[in-house]
């Protein structure tokens, strides 16, 4: 009976050890996968929003190319985004970002909702590109503009 006692009580101490003591690394919980809202299950309304921000792209582009009346002999100089006129605001979620230093433009559209931080970016080349946050495998590639 005092050999069961003694190892009941041995047993019980053992449990209250720190962790940091015991030998026996605790259980890492799996990494959740990580869920992106736009790619091959994108939903409608992600759809829409995306493409919503693939439309401003293209008229901000349109935008600073327009030099109505302007001789070619004139260099150009690219307005800040306060100044364009007749865009389409940005969709729900999407943080603009826009800098102008005159001779060259560039912005972005990032969605604030994506986990995979999604983006649009395009400058005074006028190419527009969409991908997500680095991650291995992923690569950037021109966006499919319908």
């Amino acid at each position: 009976m005092v050999k069961h006692i003694a190892l009941v009580v041995f047993l019980a101490d053992l449990m209250a050890l720190p962790s940091s003591l015991s030998t026996a690394a605790p259980a890492q919980p799996a990494p959740l996968p990580v869920r992106c809202l736009h790619g091959p299950s994108e939903q409608p309304n992600h759809r829409m929003r995306r493409e919503q921000a693939l439309t401003l792209a293209q008229a901000i582009n349109r935008a600073e190319s327009n030099r109505l009346g302007q001789p070619p002999s004139i260099p150009k100089r690219y307005r800040p985004f306060a100044q364009l006129e007749n865009l389409p605001p940005a969709p729900a979620d999407f943080k603009m970002q826009f800098y102008t230093d005159g001779p060259t433009y560039t912005f972005s559209l990032k969605d604030t909702l994506d986990q995979c931080q999604y983006a649009i970016f395009s400058d005074q080349d006028r190419g527009i590109y969409q991908a997500t946050a680095e991650r291995p495998g992923v690569r950037v590639v021109p966006a499919d503009i319908p």
